[in-house]
């Protein structure tokens, strides 16, 4: 089973963002991984990086510590950028510089893409969303009430509160397991 935790092995940096005009699944993805970095990873520098995200999800936790960029921002590079909810990098943005210059990249994707852009890519079409994805991907044991409500408020975004077609039976079973951090 892939996990994040492999990927980060020997990672000093990493940068964090999703698609343009971010939506609940996008800024939820994003800040669970940049929340689950921060949590279990003090040594490695994450940086999320998103466009204005609606007030209406400020109350996640760390949702202040996203970085917008300007044109003139100098091109940093990471070790590993993750692009979560995107599904080409034309979509990320003028985060799209750093992607490009990265050691190695990383994306998680429900979308169906023609092409698998990063380096390595974790993208299935059928999953409700990204955040969906993100939990698999993450050690359940490390997920946190704030965390927790990251990809919970992802995975109701995306599927229209449990209404659409691509709500699964893993879809319920995850959040059923996020619940039980006693979201509200």
């Amino acid at each position: 089973m892939i996990s994040l935790d492999s990927y980060l092995e020997g990672i000093h940096t990493v940068a964090i963002s999703g698609h343009i005009r971010p939506d609940g699944d996008c800024v939820g993805s994003c800040l669970a991984v940049y929340n689950y970095i921060c949590d279990n990873y003090p040594d490695i520098m994450a940086d999320v990086y998103l466009e204005t995200i609606p007030d209406k999800f400020l109350f996640l936790k760390n949702a202040n510590k996203i970085r917008h960029i300007r044109e003139t921002d100098g091109k940093k590079e990471y070790d590993l950028f993750i692009a979560l909810d995107c599904g080409d990098a034309g979509r990320l943005g003028l985060a799209g510089q750093y992607f490009e210059v990265a050691k190695s990249t990383f994306c998680v994707d429900h979308h169906i893409s023609k092409q698998s852009f990063a380096d390595f890519n974790y993208i299935f079409p059928n999953a409700s969303s990204t955040c969906e994805l993100v939990y698999q991907l993450l050690d359940s044991s490390k997920i946190t009430k704030e965390i927790a409500e990251c990809i919970y408020l992802g995975i109701v975004h995306d599927t229209g509160v449990f209404q659409y077609s691509a709500t699964s039976p893993d879809t319920m079973r995850i959040a059923g397991e996020l619940m039980k951090q006693e979201i509200p």
